[in-house]
């Protein structure tokens, strides 16, 4: 049995899996800030008009607002597969243990948060389509919308919460690890804490939180994110000392 930070020599099978793993994460971790970023730049979520149905409709008829929620479930998937990868390969036996405690809260914050993306995107789409051409009255789809509003309302903010503490245990794991850098790590670390007290305070409706607080943390994580990935890219093509996690001869 081979301890847990040695190294294997070049070439081996165990190297070679190894660096695929984290390039792979590394490329996932990527593809998945691009996808989270275009979905939002598709759907300018933060001009949406709230407690206005009509507005509402008008804003999302404009835009492509099926293939963005697509595109955000997607890039929430690509990060849930990218930080598993990553939280086991992290070499200190400590700090993987920590990564593996954060396993279940984001596979939780990523099926709340594509379920909430799925309804909010699909039926809110509709019911604009419906609207625009229409094919509903607009007494009807004001109070559709207007239901589908409290339904997503409590899973969106939930998510928003349990996708900041998550990663906050991510960025812990990794800080402590020695493995990233400090200033990359603390950035991780504050901004995704920042994201998940605010979602936290949103979901128990405290007095003046607003969504728009939301939005400098989680942007702060993202770059987080990018530069994990960036991380992970360059460490697949010269690592050769695989995680606790990893598998071993």
């Amino acid at each position: 049995m081979t301890a847990p930070c040695d190294s294997f020599p070049e070439g081996t099978p165990e190297v070679r899996a190894h660096r695929f793993r984290t390039r792979s994460a590394g490329i996932l971790a990527l593809l998945g800030t691009v996808l989270t970023i275009l979905s939002q730049f598709l759907q300018q979520r933060a001009g949406l008009p709230r407690g206005d149905p009509l507005g509402a409709f008008e804003h999302i008829s404009g835009r492509p607002w099926f293939t963005a929620a697509f595109l955000g479930i997607l890039g929430m998937l690509c990060w849930l597969v990218a930080f598993t990868a990553a939280g086991r390969a992290l070499r200190d036996p400590v700090s993987g243990s920590v990564a593996r405690m954060a396993e279940p809260l984001l596979t939780v914050a990523v099926v709340l948060f594509t379920v909430n993306y799925a309804h909010d995107g699909f039926s809110g789409g509709t019911l604009a389509r419906q609207w625009s051409t229409g094919n509903i009255e607009t007494g009807t789809a004001t109070n559709d919308f207007r239901v589908v509003e409290v339904l997503v309302g409590g899973s969106s903010v939930a998510s928003q919460a349990l996708v900041g503490l998550a990663l906050a245990v991510y960025a812990l794991a990794m800080l402590r690890s020695g493995q990233y850098s400090r200033v990359l790590s603390w950035t991780g670390l504050v901004s995704t804490v920042g994201w998940f007290l605010v979602g936290s305070a949103l979901f128990l409706r405290l007095p003046g939180v607003s969504f728009e607080l939301l939005l400098p943390f989680a942007g702060l994580a993202t770059v987080w994110v990018l530069g994990v990935g960036i991380t992970l890219v360059r460490r697949g093509f010269s690592d050769t000392s695989p995680g606790p996690s990893e598998p071993r001869p």
